[in-house]
């Protein structure tokens, strides 16, 4: 819904895709993320890796800029809320 889609526009805005990778196949990472109740983002972490460190590290950095998202909305998680988020190269 609206949260889902609110964290793929949130992380992908903060992404800075690597320029250097060249690549003829879809190369993609799935990030695993953390929310606090109120929004804090207390942990991430890649959940399956492109096998490209270059893409990797720019997604793991992109995380790292992002310290707080909306609250999360009633009925989503108790005290957190884990979702995985796919970046992919374009």
């Amino acid at each position: 819904g609206w949260y889902g889609n609110m964290l793929h526009d949130r992380f992908y805005s903060e992404w800075v895709q690597p320029t250097s990778v060249v690549h003829s196949a879809k190369i993609s990472v799935l990030l695993r993320i953390r929310i606090q109740k109120d929004g804090r983002i207390s942990d991430y972490s890649i959940a399956k890796s492109s096998g490209n460190p270059v893409v990797d590290d720019s997604v793991t950095a992109a995380a790292a800029r992002v310290k707080q998202v909306d609250p999360l909305p009633s009925g989503l998680g108790d005290d957190y809320y884990d979702v995985n988020i796919n970046f992919e190269l374009n």
